[in-house]
């Protein structure tokens, strides 16, 4: 099975000028918490979750005008390609603790989006299950304390 296959292939996201009220309203107009972060080229630059904006914005008493690229998730990005086998991609999803991963194209664009749930579709149940067993475990640590 490819990513093209399970993807979800229309895409909400935000642009990293964009205002963190505003990306938190098209989170909820559109009932998503994670949208793909592109530049005024359209490229993939990062990504935001509604975790994010809980974070980053709200728990350090920033102002809703806040730009999202500065509170955006940055880094080494996981991402694939529409081509890509599913396996190596789940494994990579399993290793990062990520639930969800951007489809890029040649260009670099974000053409779609794999969640969890859109594999939890089209895999089998057991494969599912340790998909999210192994996603969701995290090693207990206290709260950082600011």
């Amino acid at each position: 099975m490819h990513c093209r296959d399970v993807m979800l292939p229309y895409v909400y996201k935000s642009y990293e000028t964009d205002s963190v009220h505003l990306c938190a309203r098209k989170m909820l107009e559109e009932n998503v918490g994670f949208l793909p972060v592109v530049d005024q080229h359209e490229k993939l630059i990062g990504v935001i979750t509604d975790r994010d904006l809980t974070i980053r914005v709200l728990a350090e008493n920033r102002p809703g005008s806040t730009q999202v690229g500065t509170v955006m998730t940055t880094g080494e990005l996981l991402t694939c390609r529409p081509e890509d086998d599913l396996k190596p991609v789940e494994e990579r999803m399993m290793e990062a603790k990520k639930m969800r991963v951007p489809v890029v194209d040649d260009l670099g664009e974000c053409i779609g989006i794999i969640s969890l749930s859109d594999i939890a579709q089209s895999e089998r149940s057991w494969r599912t299950a340790h998909l999210l067993r192994e996603i969701s475990w995290r090693a207990s640590e206290p709260p950082i304390k600011r």
